[in-house]
């Protein structure tokens, strides 16, 4: 029996005998879900990183419109004390322009009573009288000095008097002009307190309203945290029931390998004679004529990460499979055209894209080297070649790393 027709018998019987729903797609749409999910909690703690800085600086603000009031308050405690002292200050300076003038009142109606009874002696006592009294020229010169200091002495305690009293007139002024000052000082202090006040309450409503969102998000975070550790714990049991069936699969394979040992197999499949090895083998002869990395696309000329490797190879080559394991996809994929993707037991993924054939479908067992596609350049492609990547939890590997 020719080879091909034993690759054949094997796929048949692997494909019927693994279930239509199988654990391996689970897990890779598992794994799609579980980069998403992480994918979502890294935004919401970018956003928690944010808000949390927003709040810090809020808050700063808080702290500083507070100090603000704070000082505005000291500077109204001690306008209000300087305004008590100056109340105080004008309330005693009125009593001493009263007391002032009350003296004054006084002192003026002694001496104007003085001056009346002078007047009213003038009547009967004449300047003559005044002489003749005299003793001695002397005696007449001391009286009029007498009467003359006496006069002069009232006048200037008059004038003495009023001149206090203007001071103290000056003074209450220049008080109640103080007073109005503070007054208008105390007004514009309360205006700003209200400010302050005002933007301390936004500055409050805002931090609540951050407070809240932070909750939120890391209320959010957590319940995404919670499903990335179900999915990831979720990947694990589908991997390990995958793993049981792909040994099954094997088992069933070799067992089918001795019932047709005995049979004799032709040299007319176009699939390579590859010798089993521990690790990856190479999908097809060629040069690489693309690395792994970053690189500017051929097509659309940006520069983007390159996540595998392309192999230059001719039209309808065959391409096989770098490892056992179990085709997860066989289809069209966009850019990638006619693709063929591999899961194995060691944890890695196999793709092989811009196939002009493709030779397996989903869910089969394939063994390592067995053909799977043929070359071609379907898809965003510049000519014939193999698109191969390596993946690992559906991140892109270095495929050189695993290819012996």
């Amino acid at each position: 029996m020719k080879f091909k027709r034993i690759v054949a018998s094997f796929t048949l019987v692997l494909f019927l005998s693994v279930p239509s729903t199988y654990t391996y797609g689970d897990v890779e749409n598992k794994k799609e879900n579980l980069k998403e999910t992480n994918q979502k909690a890294d935004e919401v703690q970018e956003k928690i990183d944010n808000t949390k800085e927003e709040k810090n600086n809020v808050e700063t603000e808080i702290n500083e419109l507070d100090s603000k009031i704070n000082k505005t308050n000291k500077e109204l405690g001690s306008i209000e004390n300087e305004m008590s002292n100056i109340k105080s200050d004008i309330a005693k300076t009125k009593e001493e322009v009263k007391k002032s003038q009350k003296n004054i009142s006084e002192k003026s109606d002694l001496v104007n009573k003085r001056l009346r009874s002078m007047y009213k002696n003038g009547n009967d006592i004449s300047y003559l009288q005044i002489i003749l009294s005299s003793e001695s020229l002397g005696d007449l010169i001391q009286t009029f000095d007498v009467i003359k200091k006496v006069t002069d002495k009232d006048h200037e305690l008059l004038e003495e008097m009023e001149k206090e009293k203007k001071v103290l007139e000056a003074k209450e002024d220049k008080l109640t002009s103080q007073e109005k000052q503070l007054k208008l000082t105390t007004v514009k202090l309360n205006d700003k307190k209200e400010e302050l006040q005002l933007a301390s309450r936004e500055k409050n409503e805002l931090a609540s309203e951050l407070d809240q969102t932070l909750q939120r998000s890391e209320k959010e975070y957590k319940q995404l945290m919670a499903e990335s550790d179900k999915i990831a714990n979720d990947i694990k049991k589908l991997e390990v029931e995958a793993r049981r069936k792909l040994e099954e699969a094997r088992k069933k394979a070799e067992e089918q390998a001795k019932q047709s040992s005995s049979q004799s197999s032709g040299s007319g499949t176009e699939a390579p004679v590859v010798v089993r090895s521990s690790g990856h083998i190479w999908p097809v002869s060629g040069r690489i004529t693309s690395p792994f990395g970053m690189r500017k696309h051929p097509v659309h000329g940006d520069y983007r990460m390159h996540t595998g490797i392309d192999i230059g190879a001719p039209n309808g080559r065959t391409v096989v499979a770098a490892k056992d394991g179990i085709v997860i996809e066989s289809r069209w994929k966009g850019s990638y055209g006619q693709t063929v993707m591999i899961t194995h037991d060691d944890g890695t993924t196999t793709l092989y894209a811009h196939n002009s054939a493709l030779l397996v479908s989903q869910g089969q067992f394939v063994k390592q080297g067995q053909a799977i596609s043929r070359v071609g350049s379907t898809g965003t492609s510049t000519g014939n070649h193999v698109h191969f990547e390596v993946r690992v939890n559906g991140k892109p590997q270095n495929p050189l790393n695993y290819l012996r």
